[in-house]
């Protein structure tokens, strides 16, 4: 986000003058961040649920058990395994659309919004005074 633009003066004759002073009505001003926690970047660059990768990963579980994986005589795929295949994209799919999480935030907490209200800018700041609760949802990550 780049900062506002200060326009010194106001030159009503000048078209420019006008034009950048309307552009600047509608820039947000740049603060330098707090600093976002390890566990959010890391979630954010995330490759996400593959229900691919989880169910090999389950099969060369499987093996090192000693569990007969692999394809059949005939060269095929092993029921089993797409079993497996099926079982870890049904959960993948159900824990991504139709988990919702209850969280708390603790009274002090910080918080910060930005959005808008029609065309203006509206940016907030305070601390959470009592404790908030509210819902959320697993992000794949996709």
């Amino acid at each position: 986000m780049s900062k506002c633009k200060e326009t010194k003066t106001l030159d009503f004759k000048n078209p420019n003058s006008i034009l950048s002073a309307l552009k600047n009505l509608f820039k947000l001003p740049s603060k330098p961040g707090s600093g976002i926690p390890a566990q959010l970047i890391l979630a954010k660059q995330c490759g996400g649920f593959n229900a691919s990768e989880i169910a090999a990963k389950i099969i060369k579980r499987q093996a090192e058990a000693g569990i007969p994986v692999g394809p059949l005589p005939s060269g095929e795929i092993s029921p089993d395994e797409i079993m497996e295949r099926i079982r870890v994209e049904e959960m993948v799919d159900a824990i991504t659309t139709k988990m919702v999480m209850d969280v708390a935030i603790q009274p002090g907490t910080a918080l910060q919004a930005t959005g808008t209200a029609g065309p203006i800018p509206v940016v907030a700041a305070g601390t959470v005074v009592g404790i908030a609760t509210g819902k959320a949802v697993v992000n794949p990550c996709a």
